[in-house]
C-alpha cells in the first residue's frame, strides 16, 4: 500500500485513513464536530475502580481475546497465555443503563477489557448501536499508566450518531476520566493501547 505523506491521510497497521476532499475518517464520522466524535461514552468511576482489583468469579473461564470485529484485543502476552473471563452486568458507557459485558482481565499486565454490543448515546442527541470495547488500566499496570486510565472504541454505521462514514471511532481518557485524544481508531494489541489516526487534544 502507499504510504501517503502529506496531511491528508496515512497509513496505519495496513489501513489507510484517507478521505476526498482532505477529510481524515475521523472528520467524516465526526460530523459538524470532528474533535468530539459521534459518540459519548463516559466509563463511570465505579467501573473503572474495577480495574484495581478485580476478582474472576469462581465460573470465570479463560480466553485469549475479546470483543470484535474491529472492537476486538488480543491480550495474549505468548502462545500459550490466556485470561480470566466472565460475563457481568455493567454500565460501561456512562447512559445509566447496564448491559450485558464481557470482561477479560489481563493479569500479567494488569489491565481491565470490557466488551458489549449494545446501545450507545451519541455526542449530539439521540442513541446508536453497536460494539464497545473499554479497557482500563490498574494499579501496577505493566506499562506504568496512571491507574483508572485507558481508552474506549465504538463502532458505527455511516448516518448512525450523524456519522458520515462507517468505522471505529475511540477516545483515550486520563485517570480522572477526562478524554485526552480522540479520533478514527485501531486496536494496538501490543501495546494494550488504541492507535488514533486524528487526534485531538
Amino acid at each position: 500500500m502507499k504510504r501517503v505523506l502529506f496531511g491528508f491521510g496515512f497509513a496505519i497497521a495496513g489501513v489507510l485513513f484517507v478521505s476526498s476532499g482532505g477529510q481524515s475518517l475521523a472528520q467524516q464520522a465526526a460530523g459538524s464536530t470532528p474533535a468530539a466524535g459521534p459518540v459519548k461514552v463516559k466509563v463511570p468511576a465505579a467501573v473503572a475502580a474495577k480495574a484495581n482489583a478485580p476478582t474472576p468469579p469462581a465460573k470465570a473461564t479463560k480466553k485469549t481475546s475479546i470483543g470484535k470485529g474491529k472492537a476486538t484485543a488480543n491480550t495474549a502476552n505468548a502462545a500459550d497465555d490466556s485470561d480470566s473471563f466472565w460475563v457481568e452486568d455493567i454500565d460501561i458507557d456512562g447512559d445509566g443503563n447496564a448491559e450485558t459485558t464481557d470482561v477479560v482481565w489481563d493479569d500479567e499486565d494488569k489491565v481491565l477489557f470490557l466488551y458489549a454490543d449494545g446501545d450507545f448515546q451519541c455526542r449530539n442527541a439521540g442513541t446508536g448501536t453497536g460494539d464497545m470495547l473499554v479497557a482500563i488500566n490498574g494499579q501496577g499496570n505493566s506499562r506504568g499508566r496512571p491507574t483508572g486510565s485507558g481508552w474506549y472504541l465504538v463502532t458505527v454505521d455511516e448516518g448512525e450518531c450523524n456519522a458520515k462514514a462507517t468505522g471505529a471511532y475511540g477516545c483515550k481518557f486520563d485517570g480522572k476520566g477526562n478524554e485526552t485524544a480522540c479520533g478514527a481508531a485501531l486496536v494496538d494489541d501490543k501495546n494494550d493501547d488504541i492507535i488514533i489516526a486524528t487526534a485531538s487534544n
